[in-house]
């Protein structure tokens, strides 16, 4: 081979070549990037955890009297929570098992007057079944129902029967942060809705049930397993 025809076949070859091996790397570098979003974007898959929380239950009024002109209504109150979440499936979604128990005094207000009177204390117990998803990073979903015990301190008013229970539905938002590999700070907040009645409320012919909403904000740890 000429020295010409080399110096010629030698200019082809650079010619030809840069700029496939520039197409190949643009290509290669749009599948990286690609297959990095993509990894970024799936949901991880959900882990069993148990949740350890404390926090405040805000209710609202469990019974309006229009002729004596006053309405009944815990104050708000401290709330201490116990959660296990179970994975559904190799996907992000969990089953979530929770109970709360909050305590506080029951006050009956005097529309009128504005005056506020004690009538003893009340506790609650909510038993919850629900669905957790995922939202966008570390904020999840739940959404489910399940039932909630009002315990009185003393049988008397529209607790003259004693203890009751009603039906609720609940759904909230959940954030996580992690504090190491398997341990995570959790902050929840929720909210739920009921009808509220007793036996002696029905025997005194009061009119339907009054609709009760109450939001709970909570914070604790989730250890992951």
């Amino acid at each position: 081979m000429t020295a010409a025809c080399w110096r010629y076949c030698e200019r082809w070859r650079r010619d030809l070549t840069a700029p496939l091996v520039r197409r190949h790397l643009r290509r290669m570098r749009r599948l990286l990037t690609a297959a990095m979003i993509t990894v970024g974007t799936t949901p991880l898959a959900a882990q069993t955890g148990v949740q350890l929380t404390a926090g405040v239950t805000s209710s609202g009024i469990l019974v309006t009297d229009g002729v004596l002109r006053t309405k009944l209504r815990p104050a708000i109150a401290p709330t201490i929570g116990i959660a296990i979440a179970i994975p559904t499936g190799k996907g992000p979604y969990r089953a979530v098992l929770a109970a709360h128990y909050s305590r506080s005094s029951l006050r009956v207000t005097d529309t009128d007057f504005g005056t506020t009177d004690d009538l003893g204390t009340l506790a609650t117990i909510d038993a919850l079944v629900m669905a957790e998803g995922p939202i966008a990073g570390a904020l999840r979903w739940q959404f489910g129902g399940g039932a909630i015990f009002y315990r009185p301190s003393a049988n008397q008013g529209v607790f003259l029967d004693g203890p009751t229970h009603r039906w609720l539905i609940a759904g909230g938002l959940t954030w996580s942060h992690p504090l190491s590999p398997h341990l995570h700070l959790v902050v929840d907040g929720r909210v739920d809705s009921h009808t509220f009645t007793t036996d002696v409320l029905v025997a005194r012919h009061y009119a339907g049930a009054q609709g009760v909403q109450r939001f709970g904000l909570h914070a604790g740890v989730e250890r992951t397993f």
